[in-house]
């Protein structure tokens, strides 16, 4: 996101720069808002078969309610890092709230698929102004040094959290019903817009321009689109048209890379400076993080699903079994950031997460039978993926930056972010296509046990592929390193 800066070493002591008074409130209200749009993300999982049942949804209609909030979240972090950096990051936050409040109403009231799917899309696009500015946010209400470090520890840690969260929330809220989901946001959409006028700084904008590359931005957003849209629909298009649209999003973002090659040759400002991807660190860091939100976020998908509609499970039951990655995240985050070696922690993270994925698929796979031992058998599998998302998600943010100048990192983490976006969009598209795939033609609402058990290996599989993935950039880098550092030591 736009100001996530890693924090720089040397910086003021604790007897430094004061904290601004305002400094608690503020970052509480920055961080409540960004854990409910992340938590947003898979609290509708928990409702999915209420909202199939009362609204008519089929397969398609789901995928796009938690799909297409991922898309619009992702698409829109691509300009609202400079629409802040333009209009001021604080009013620019209180719209991204005020739009994902007012949606989410939309969402609560919503008749059929269709007006909750628009409604969905719309809550995404106002989260997507909430990431970019709120680690700027941060920045402006602490002073550099070890103090916003650890606010950095606790926002990274909460947010982290908050999507595995997500399924108990929903679960709890679906259990009085599903449109609960969506009103809960109102008072506390209302709660934070109250609070970050009050607290929040009047930063002054730069006065840069807003969208420095218009028809940039719409190549991005129409190839990211193509790529994404084939994918949601995959089990109603013909084979042929999925291959078109994929096709079609090759064309878009190549003739993107070559428009803001272009853009930077006249001196102009591009959507997305391509030099950042010279450095080697900081592309594998972004290639880590998309792999790895794709990966987390399908395991997540995956277990909330066949828990809820495979076995049977009572919403708040199937949201507690998920509860172990949220504490585990909690539990390694006080350390996680400040361990020396950083891409060590980062392979320790991914090997984590890869072998707690596979041990809870294995749980799944060999439970004798439904019940509530499956929360209990999940437990210790989902705690080492919590211990090793909160690794991967501290420590990718400093070694991604570690070279990158500080006049680049708003614009490089900005980049960083809707790349992870972007990567769930793609991790929920492609695994809830596969599952439906796996259940056809009994569907979500007829399929019998084995076709869940079935699919639900089907959906484990690729999300556990998505996270051994991340392996190979995490050691790239890593590898590379290490010779670096032992050819300017000879």
């Amino acid at each position: 996101m736009a100001g996530d800066v890693a924090p720089r070493p040397g910086g003021p002591r604790p007897d430094g720069p004061a904290v601004s008074p305002r400094a608690a409130p503020g970052i509480a209200t920055v961080v409540v808002a960004v854990a409910v749009a992340v938590a947003d993300v898979s609290a509708v999982n928990s409702v999915l078969p209420e909202l199939r049942r009362d609204l008519g949804a089929d397969a398609s209609d789901l995928q796009w309610v938690v799909s297409g909030y991922v898309l619009t979240y992702g698409l829109a972090m691509i300009v609202t890092g400079r629409i802040g950096d333009a209009r001021g990051r604080r009013p620019t936050f209180l719209t991204g709230v005020v739009v994902f409040t007012v949606a989410s109403v939309l969402a609560a009231v919503a008749p059929g698929p269709g007006v909750l799917v628009v409604a969905r899309l719309l809550q995404g696009f106002g989260a997507g102004f909430l990431n970019p500015q709120a680690m700027a946010l941060v920045r402006e209400l602490v002073p550099e040094g070890p103090r916003r470090s650890a606010v950095f520890a606790l926002y990274t840690a909460v947010v982290g959290a908050a999507l595995a969260v997500g399924p108990l929330l929903g679960g709890l809220l679906g259990s009085v019903g599903w449109r609960w989901v969506f009103w809960v946001n109102l008072p506390l959409g209302t709660l934070v817009l109250l609070a970050g006028l009050r607290v929040l700084p009047r930063a002054v904008p730069t006065g840069a321009r807003v969208l420095p590359d218009v028809p940039g931005v719409a190549l991005l957003w129409a190839g990211l689109s193509l790529l994404l849209i084939p994918l949601l629909e995959l089990s109603d298009l013909p084979a042929g048209v999925v291959v078109a649209g994929l096709l079609s999003a090759v064309v878009a973002l190549a003739a993107f890379v070559v428009r803001e090659r272009r853009t930077a040759a006249r001196g102009g400002a591009p959507v997305v400076d391509l030099a950042l991807f010279r450095d080697r660190s900081y592309t594998c860091g972004v290639l880590l993080n998309t792999t790895y939100q794709a990966g987390l976020t399908g395991v997540v998908y995956v277990l909330t699903l066949y828990l809820r509609s495979g076995l049977g499970l009572d919403p708040v039951v199937a949201g507690a079994a998920q509860l172990p990655v949220a504490l585990g995240a909690l539990l390694v985050a006080p350390f996680a950031a400040r361990l020396a070696r950083p891409r060590r922690g980062e392979l320790t993270g991914v090997i984590l997460l890869v072998v707690g994925s596979a041990a809870a698929w294995a749980a799944v796979e060999v439970l004798p039978d439904a019940g509530t031992t499956i929360v209990w058998a999940l437990a210790v599998p989902l705690l080492v993926v919590g211990v090793g998302s909160n690794l991967v998600s501290a420590l990718n943010l400093g070694v991604t930056n570690a070279r990158i100048p500080a006049e680049e990192a708003g614009s490089a983490n900005a980049l960083r972010q809707t790349t992870a976006r972007i990567g769930s969009a793609v991790g929920t598209a492609t695994v809830g296509a596969l599952l439906a795939a796996a259940l056809a033609p009994a569907g979500l609402g007829t399929a019998a046990r084995a076709d869940w058990d079935r699919a639900m290996s089907a959906g484990m599989a690729l999300s556990v592929a998505f996270l051994a993935a991340t392996l190979v950039p995490v050691l790239v880098d890593l590898v590379a390193t290490r010779r670096e550092v032992r050819a300017a030591r000879s």
